[in-house]
């Protein structure tokens, strides 16, 4: 299995960022599924600044045998947006129940500095520099 296969498979039932084990409870069976290496490749979605970040997490995470293949933009930005877009709207749904409120305000906090393009006002904001030379001169430059 490729790197980008596993990652793919991992995220098939969505984000995990609160727990390395969920026990799930169904016609009076118990199954635990270990949700660690899950955890810490969409924690590692928070702490990068880009896709090829959350690569090298994904890569240092991944079971002994996989595959890995090297960084290819196109295909790791499109999954790293993704999972971004399902980290967010989980940390969304968090800050709604007040038991994880303040754990999820953290770490939206951190994704707002990470991801500044996304949360941040004044990444929207541009600056104008002008400036006026001698005579009728006057000079204009966008500060972004």
């Amino acid at each position: 299995m490729t790197l980008i296969e596993w990652v793919k498979d991992a995220l098939k039932d969505g984000v995990e960022l609160w727990n390395d084990e969920k026990i799930v409870s169904q016609n009076g069976a118990t199954c635990k599924r270990n949700t660690k290496r899950l955890r810490e490749i969409c924690l590692g979605v928070i702490s990068s600044n880009n896709a090829e970040e959350w690569y090298r997490i994904c890569r240092l995470n991944s079971p002994v045998g996989t595959v890995i293949e090297p960084y290819d933009e196109t295909v790791w930005l499109e999954l790293f947006n993704d999972v971004t877009a399902l980290v967010r709207n989980d940390l969304t749904k968090c800050l709604l129940k007040e038991r994880a409120a303040k754990s999820a305000s953290t770490l939206l906090g951190i994704l707002q500095r990470r991801d500044k393009e996304h949360w941040s006002e004044s990444a929207k904001e541009k600056k104008v520099d002008v400036k006026t030379g001698t005579g009728t001169d006057i000079t204009f430059t966008v500060v972004e």
